[in-house]
């Protein structure tokens, strides 16, 4: 993950580096990132942190953890989702999907439901990165700039923080810093 901090005197954005690597280390999340650009304003007091999302492991789906035993009973062969599944089909099919043992399902499927049921997300890393980013955006911007406005690409997060509103002229600034660490990926 790289780190890059302007806006601050040379003091504070080699603090506010260290303090991007570290907080995204302790959450876990530094593999799954490629880049963090923080902007500081000091005199405005504004800060705007873009993250540029990298690696993230596919969506698990119901068909990479469970096996079909029968044609109404499925095992499930990854018990570390056994809640998220169990709930999605609890949610989904209601009364229909009877939970048999710790790891058995037994569920009564149409042939035309069966590859709906199969491609199921149980779970997206996607959705728990992206709540662990924004902690971490949290985490590293001042405590009292307290209004704050995110934007969000498919692959980028920004988080613009102020003591004041925050104007379209910041968030135009959020937007090209987006665009910038787009266009970075795409150089490399």
């Amino acid at each position: 993950m790289e780190a890059k901090v302007e806006g601050g005197g040379d003091f504070a954005n080699a603090s506010y580096t260290t303090i991007c690597q570290d907080t995204f280390r302790d959450l876990g999340v530094r593999a799954s990132i490629d880049r963090v650009y923080l902007y500081v304003d000091p005199k405005d007091h504004v800060f705007i942190i873009s993250v540029k999302i990298g690696r993230v492991t596919s969506p698990v789906k119901v068909d990479d953890v469970t096996r079909q035993e029968t044609q109404e009973r499925y095992r499930i062969t990854n018990e570390n989702y056994a809640p998220k599944l169990l709930a999605l089909l609890g949610d989904k099919y209601g009364e229909r999907a009877q939970q048999l043992s710790r790891l058995e399902i037994s569920l009564t499927l149409d042939e035309k439901e069966i590859d709906a049921f199969k491609a199921l997300i149980v779970y997206d890393p996607r959705e728990d990165l992206v709540t662990r980013i924004l902690d971490g955006m949290d985490r590293i911007l001042p405590e009292g700039a307290r209004v704050r406005c995110p934007i969000s690409l498919p692959d980028s997060l920004a988080l613009i923080a102020s003591e004041n509103s925050i104007t379209e002229e910041w968030k135009k600034k959020a937007e090209e810093i987006m665009r910038m660490q787009e266009e970075v990926s795409e150089d490399v």
